[in-house]
């Protein structure tokens, strides 16, 4: 397998066009998020500009209803005519799509009073004909362009079809909880909760750790964190490379309070919010996805990781991401005045709330798949 890393959109932008254009079979294309933005319109003006024979896009229903992070059912869709023509916009280019024949899918529907809500597909996947494959952290929005990201291209026969058999089997809504080895390269498909014990797998790379380990997310908490803490030999050292600007400070407000307990050093990426999330372990393995390394990635949502120890993605990696990333941060001994009760209690409030959630969840998806 050959591959390489593409930092940021507009480095994707330029290889998905030129990819597209030449495309003769398929493109398969999944993402979380989906807006009638410039960003929306390009990709569906590429999709349909492009000769491939069989072209599907692979949405979540989250982008049914939440639109710039904005509930669309809410005072804001009633005072602001930019958020409603971009709602309005959103679904017109969908119909756009679907009139210039593809195939569009809305995964993951929210049920009677949004009950279903924190079971998400969070994947991002890109698939073209039978031997290109990206994964990473991208969706379909401007805000989402404007960020820090990567996509990690991949040319593998083995790894397209690994990817395309989880495509389909998302499009079906027949969720997997599966690894898939390929070499010097594994793939977990994960579904939550109900894929805890494959996430036992993930973590074990941390106690194999023999030199040091860099985590980069945005929105990194447990259980990674309690397990990296107790399970990475002394001698290890550990980054954290994380976003000053965040999206979701709470998370920020985490990472705070377990700053003082002194067990990693704590990059703050400067200048815009960073969407990435990797982690790099002895500058030897990769792993990445669309996993935040959180408990809603953990408990909730269905994603798509990659454990590799191929080292020209590796060395791709570390080269545009962990250095330069490094090097575009600021070490920080503290985040202010942190030294807060409330914080802690909370998340753990919250925590044990998701593990209630996700195993109610996970018993109804049991005797859902009972009946089919």
């Amino acid at each position: 397998m050959t591959g390489q890393v593409l930092v940021d959109s507009e480095a994707f932008k330029e290889r998905f066009e030129h990819l597209a254009a030449k495309a003769k079979k398929s493109i398969y294309l999944q993402a979380m998020s989906f807006e009638g933005d410039s960003v929306g319109e390009w990709l569906i003006d590429t999709l349909i500009a492009s000769p491939a024979e069989d072209i599907q896009l692979c949405l979540d229903s989250y982008s049914k209803f939440v639109i710039n992070d904005q509930f669309i059912y809410s005072t804001a869709y009633l005072k602001d005519e930019t958020f409603r023509a971009e709602v309005k916009n959103t679904s017109a280019i969908i119909k756009k799509a679907r009139k210039n024949g593809i195939k569009v899918k809305y995964t993951n529907p929210l049920g009677f009073l949004f009950l279903q809500y924190p079971h998400r597909n969070h994947k991002k996947m890109v698939l073209i004909d039978e031997e290109i494959a990206f994964i990473g952290g991208l969706n379909f929005c401007e805000h989402n362009f404007e960020w820090h990201d990567m996509m990690v291209e991949m040319n593998s026969t083995a790894m397209n079809q690994s990817l395309s058999n989880d495509f389909h089997r998302s499009v079906a809504e027949n969720d997997q909880s599966t690894v898939d080895e390929l070499g010097d390269t594994k793939m977990y498909y994960l579904d939550g909760y109900r894929s805890k014990n494959i996430y036992k797998d993930i973590f074990r790379n941390i106690d194999e750790a023999k030199e040091s380990i860099r985590i980069f997310s945005p929105y990194v908490s447990d259980p990674l964190l309690t397990y990296t803490r107790t399970h990475k030999a002394e001698s290890v050292r550990l980054d954290i490379i994380s976003p000053g600007i965040n999206n979701k400070n709470v998370f920020k407000a985490i990472l705070s309070n377990e700053l003082m307990k002194g067990y990693f050093n704590f990059y703050e990426y400067q200048g815009r919010m960073s969407h990435l999330k990797a982690i790099l372990i002895d500058d030897k393995k990769l792993i990445c996805g669309s996993s935040n390394f959180d408990f809603i990635s953990y408990y909730f949502e269905e994603e798509v990781v990659m454990i590799t120890e191929n080292q020209e993605i590796v060395q791709d990696f570390i080269n545009k991401i962990s250095k330069p990333d490094i090097a575009n941060s600021l070490l920080k001994k503290s985040l202010g005045d942190t030294r807060s009760y409330v914080v802690p209690l909370l998340f753990a409030g919250i925590s044990k709330l998701c593990h209630i959630v996700a195993t109610i969840i996970s018993v109804k998806y049991l005797f859902r798949k009972s009946d089919v």
